[in-house]
């Protein structure tokens, strides 16, 4: 299928930048390079993901593709429809780079050095869903094969809201949420999933909950993002990439049967309920029928569910579901954990009183513990290295040639208004959450600030208009190339 058109030269914001900060990673000409699908017989395929049309799609945080080949390079042709999409890129466990893609329904061309022998690769999305769909088209190497690595040890799917996508966890208290701030593998679930080697799949979207998605007004309930709604779908998505939602598609859970379930819903729940008896005991009645339709298609797996970090209001009514659930059921096989509320005063706080990097370290320690206790698994050393600490000032611009004319031009992937600048486009979420961070400076805790309209079907890849909603970015919709240079394939920063 041809999605590509004109041919556009797309580089960096300058050419001193280009000269002084970014590698030019290109393969010679010469060189054969063998091209593989991404899919299942060659690659770990992590968190959720769609096949159709010889593409891959990747949508929940931390979802993307791991897999071990030899040869000199590793060439992913990529793509992306919504907000530009932060990746991350690892190769033998190290941090190789970390980078924004903003090209598109044009292909971009990522090239990735390898060491001698054989090497493992893994490509992750750090930003949340809700924003963007990652494309993988193909990955080539001058090897003559690629695999997918093992299993891990075990596995965990993560349920969850913001604080699960990493919101903000790159980012400082006082500026506004974008998806270049966003980092999945800074979050207490993924950091929870290295220390048991584990496997891990994120359903986790900003501002959802149970009965009710982040409210700006008391009382008045969103019904937009809801996790009961889009949980037996691939994912949740403004995005609309090669002509579709992937969101629409239903979700085949004998792709992935985790061990363990985590769920962490109800932060944004409480921007509804309050204090309310008759708005909390409809929590509690959504949460049970959620648990059911979560052991339905996890039958052997435990459920831990927790509630804490940015705030614990409904914890109790959290208790009283589980304990509703299992006497109706006679499922015991199900746990709660109520997690401290983040430090504040030690750790800082990322945009919009979500948890730092740090708090997000504090509660994986928390996490682990548990599962250790209700598991009986043994924790191990990590094994990825580089990104504790990583700033996104060090970030690379993913941006390159796009070859050929799309077929449908009735659906603007990504790049509908070239006019937008890089930095537009990353300051172009909405930006002001002066009510959420006010309330949430009480001790105890704050709603998880993200609110979105329910105008969610509008077939273009700019995300639906909203108010005030700073934490999805939804007013930003897609970003094009700042400045056009010399004939680039690719801009990419190694990390050391």
């Amino acid at each position: 299928m041809k999605k590509f058109g004109r041919r556009l030269i797309a580089g960096l914001c300058s050419a001193a930048i280009a000269a002084s900060m970014f590698t030019m990673a290109s393969a010679s000409s010469a060189t054969t390079l063998n091209s593989f699908e991404a899919v299942s017989e060659n690659v770990k395929l992590i968190g959720r993901s769609y096949r159709g049309d010889d593409t891959t799609y990747f949508n929940y945080t931390a979802s993307g593709v791991e897999f071990t080949c030899t040869g000199s390079m590793v060439r992913f042709k990529v793509r992306q429809a919504g907000d530009p999409t932060r990746i991350a890129i690892y190769v033998n466990d190290a941090l190789y780079s970390v980078g924004m893609l903003r090209v598109g329904s044009n292909t971009g061309v990522i090239d990735v050095a390898l060491e001698e022998g054989e090497n493992t690769v893994k490509l992750i999305k750090l930003s949340e869903s809700a924003n963007s769909t990652l494309a993988i088209d193909s990955i080539e190497t001058d090897g003559e094969a690629i695999a997918p690595t093992a299993a891990k040890t075990h596995s965990i799917e993560f349920i969850g809201d913001s604080i699960t996508c990493g919101y903000g966890a790159d980012g400082a208290s006082n500026e506004a949420f974008s998806t270049s701030n966003e980092n999945g593998a800074k979050t207490y679930a993924y950091l929870t999933a290295q220390n048991f080697n584990a496997d891990y799949s994120m359903v986790s979207v900003s501002g959802a909950g149970i009965i009710s998605g982040y409210t700006g007004t008391q009382g008045v309930k969103n019904e937009t993002l809801v996790v009961p709604t889009f949980y037996e779908n691939l994912c949740y998505t403004w995005s609309y990439i090669d002509g579709a939602n992937v969101g629409n598609y239903e979700w085949d859970f004998s792709q992935y049967q985790p061990e363990l379930v985590v769920i962490n819903l109800g932060t944004n729940d409480n921007s509804y309920t309050g204090s309310d008896a008759t708005r909390r005991a409809e929590y509690e009645e959504g949460y049970v029928e959620f648990l059911k339709v979560v052991r339905e298609n996890n039958p052997d797996a435990k459920i831990l569910c927790t509630l804490g970090i940015m705030g614990q209001q409904l914890y109790d009514s959290m208790a009283n579901a589980v304990e509703t659930y299992t006497t109706e059921t006679g499922d015991s096989n199900i746990y709660t954990y109520e997690f401290a509320v983040q430090d504040t005063t030690n750790n800082g706080t990322a945009p919009d009183w979500h948890p730092s990097e740090a708090s997000h370290s504090d509660a994986a320690v928390e996490l682990t513990d548990q599962i250790e206790a209700i598991m009986g698994w043994e924790t191990v050393t990590p094994t990825e290295t580089g990104m504790a600490g990583y700033s996104k000032d060090d970030d690379a611009v993913f941006d390159v040639v796009a070859e050929e004319e799309p077929e449908d031009s009735s659906v603007a992937d990504s790049e509908a208004d070239s006019s937008v600048t890089d930095s537009e486009a990353d300051s172009s979420v909405a930006d002001s959450e002066a009510d959420s961070t006010s309330d949430a400076s009480s001790d105890t805790g704050s709603t998880d600030s993200s609110e979105v309209s329910s105008e969610e079907s509008v077939p273009s890849t700019e995300s639906p208009a909203t108010d005030n909603n700073p934490s999805t970015g939804a007013v930003a919709g897609t970003a094009a190339v700042a400045v056009l240079l010399s004939a680039a394939l690719v801009t990419v920063k190694r990390k050391k």
